[in-house]
């Protein structure tokens, strides 16, 4: 075999491992704002069933030639969040006004507080709803705690709704309830409500059936100011439990997901049980552990709940027994009565914003103490947003793929990403970046709705690290080095022979 061919088959048998080793890249346009340079980049989070890699470190941002340009987790450089819990003014008022009519009822004083009409005011045990002025409030609304009186007793069904004027109200979120009951033996109450990061001036609570309200007594607001804007929390579908064993249930959960809330399903009515919520993580593959050891170490998601946080301030004393593996996140009651005016249902909890494999509900008794079905969960989190340099030719788009491992991937490949002090010269981390809007939306098209309809499906850990594609390829790298060994035998032994038969 001559010295070019022997080239030729080097080069064949390279580019069989190079196409072995690529993996098809997803790419979908991002939609521009502003004239930029530096644009915001909230995903939706359905990509986390889409990505490779959990901590989404496959993403990359390319413009119209294809190369990646440079970008950076917003809110892992940020300053810490400050929360803050005050007392508000309360009104009461009757009967069930036009929307227009509320801000008839009222003046401003001076200071921008709010002054009801004594005309307009209604007693606390007659009142059809309350306006809360969450006027002075700085910040986001976390959550309202509400005070009813000693004596209340029931559940108390509500809607509330929002303001900047109180002339243009706009619903936040769907019917709640304040509850307070007594059932086997134990007192439940339910009297804070989740808002959501809510930024308003006022608020109204109108009671589903005004016969049926409870006076308020007083209402005090959580709030949070953050550097960042907080994106909108986003929810899966209904996950059933993997596996349920004597007192408990485990919960697979999408890859990656950084879980800030929790809904828990009760299946059948009059159903009470305390329950301990955990979080457990898969552990790392050695060899994965060995190759981002050797790599840069990649920012890591920040763990942020200030809801958490504020409800879970004092150490449990009365927690469950937890297994190995575990991290005890809460323990709490939850139910589903059936009551006159009408069903009662555990609220949703918040969670500490980790990411986990799988959550672990613990019983006190039985797993059946949970119903004669377990009950399905729901998870919610706050997708997570990106801050990239428009460099070079739009149009800009967003790719990810498995073509680089989980070593390799970290700060040492283009595009991946950078620290916000790197990618912005100037960065303060007390600001908040200066950077236009930018979106993207996830194909739904008929080849691509199954992938779709799942993408925030349970999926196993240990898929994007398939070890036999591995074996695959150093078994493909292998065979390759044989095969050029033997032809570089065959070429020496043919050269030999010639000069023998020369000499």
């Amino acid at each position: 075999m001559s010295a070019h061919a022997m080239r030729v088959v080097l080069a064949a048998l390279m580019a069989t491992v190079g196409a072995a080793e690529a993996q098809p890249t997803t790419s979908v346009p991002i939609a521009l704002q502003g004239t930029g340079p530096y644009h915001r980049l909230t995903l939706p989070l359905a990509i986390y069933g889409r990505a490779a890699y959990g901590d989404l470190s496959d993403l990359r941002v390319r413009n119209a030639a294809g190369h990646a340009v440079p970008y950076a987790w917003l809110r892992n450089e940020a300053a810490a969040p400050r929360t803050a819990s005050q007392a508000v003014p309360i009104f009461a008022l009757p009967g069930n006004p036009a929307s227009g009519d509320t801000a008839l009822a009222f003046t401003v004083r001076p200071d921008g507080s709010l002054a009801l009409d004594s005309k307009t005011a209604a007693k606390p045990n007659d009142a059809a709803q309350w306006l809360i002025d969450v006027s002075q409030v700085k910040g986001s609304l976390l959550q309202a705690r509400l005070e009813i009186a000693p004596d209340a007793r029931g559940l108390f069904a509500f809607r509330l709704e929002a303001s900047e004027d109180l002339r243009q109200w706009r619903p936040v979120g769907d019917e709640e309830q304040l509850v307070r009951l007594a059932h086997g033996g134990q007192t439940i109450e339910r009297l804070a409500v989740d808002l959501g990061n809510l930024r308003t001036r006022f608020l109204r609570l109108r009671w589903s059936d005004p016969q049926r309200g409870a006076p308020l007594a007083k209402v005090e607001i959580d709030s949070v100011q953050e550097v960042e804007p907080v994106a909108p929390i986003e929810w899966s579908g209904a996950l059933k439990p993997e596996r349920c064993a004597e007192d408990h249930c485990d919960y697979l959960l999408p890859r990656g997901l950084p879980v800030q809330s929790l809904r828990i399903d009760l299946a059948d009515i009059n159903t009470l049980a305390q329950v301990g919520v955990s979080g457990l993580v898969d552990a790392a593959p050695a060899s994965a552990s060995a190759s981002a050891s050797a790599s840069a170490p990649s920012p890591q998601f920040v763990p942020r709940n200030p809801l958490y946080a504020l409800r879970n301030q004092q150490r449990r004393t009365t927690a469950l027994p937890s297994g190995p593996g575990e991290a005890p996140l809460l323990d709490t009651v939850v139910y589903r009565l059936a009551q006159a005016g009408g069903e009662a249902r555990s609220p949703v909890l918040a969670l500490d914003g980790a990411v986990y494999s799988r959550l672990r509900l613990r019983t006190s008794g039985p797993v059946s103490v949970l119903g004669a079905t377990p009950p399905t969960i729901a998870v919610g989190a706050t997708p997570r947003t990106l801050v990239f340099l428009a460099q070079g030719g739009a149009p800009f788009s967003l790719a990810w793929s498995a073509a680089v491992g989980k070593g390799a991937v970290q700060g040492a490949v283009p595009g991946a990403p950078l620290a916000l002090s790197t990618l912005i010269p100037g960065y303060a981390a007390d600001k908040p970046v200066a950077a236009d809007d930018a979106s993207v939306t996830l194909p739904v098209a008929a080849v691509d709705a199954a992938v779709a309809a799942a993408a925030l499906a349970p999926v196993p850990e240990t898929a994007p690290h398939d070890p036999s594609r591995k074996w695959w390829l150093w078994g493909a790298l292998g065979v390759g080095l044989l095969l050029l060994a033997g032809m570089a035998w065959s070429l020496f032994a043919s050269l030999r022979k010639d000069r023998a038969a020369t000499d």
